[in-house]
């Protein structure tokens, strides 16, 4: 069966209209909150241990889980984090957030030798 230029037309709307970016688009570890929860004034910046371990995965700057034990993941992070003072859990977590994913990626530790004494 052949395709009238109608029938093309309305095919070649119908492929457009589906490769539309619409609302449905999120900006992911690229968009505006992403480039640090301080400076940006975002609602979703972390406050807890285990959040600020969770932007440092979607950050893709340690896995969620590891079996070699030698190297951090979640749960590593989270004990990391809860094991310091509560000063310095804050220290730590709000680096995290007002960190981009680049340089939370490029040096996994930056954060948390604030919580060093």
């Amino acid at each position: 069966m052949m395709l009238t230029m109608k029938g093309w037309t309305c095919l070649v709307i119908l492929a457009l209209a589906a490769c539309n970016a619409g609302d449905d688009v999120a900006d992911g570890t690229r968009g505006l909150c992403a480039e640090g929860g301080e400076l940006n004034d975002c609602k979703d910046a972390p406050q807890t241990p285990w959040d600020a371990c969770w932007r440092m995965v979607d950050c893709g700057a340690i896995p969620v889980f590891q079996e070699n034990e030698d190297a951090d993941d979640f749960d590593d992070c989270v004990e990391d984090i809860e094991r310091q003072l509560a000063a310095q859990q804050q220290l730590t977590i709000a680096c995290i957030a007002a960190s981009t994913c680049d340089q939370l990626r490029l040096d996994d530790d930056r954060c948390f030798l604030f919580g060093n004494n």
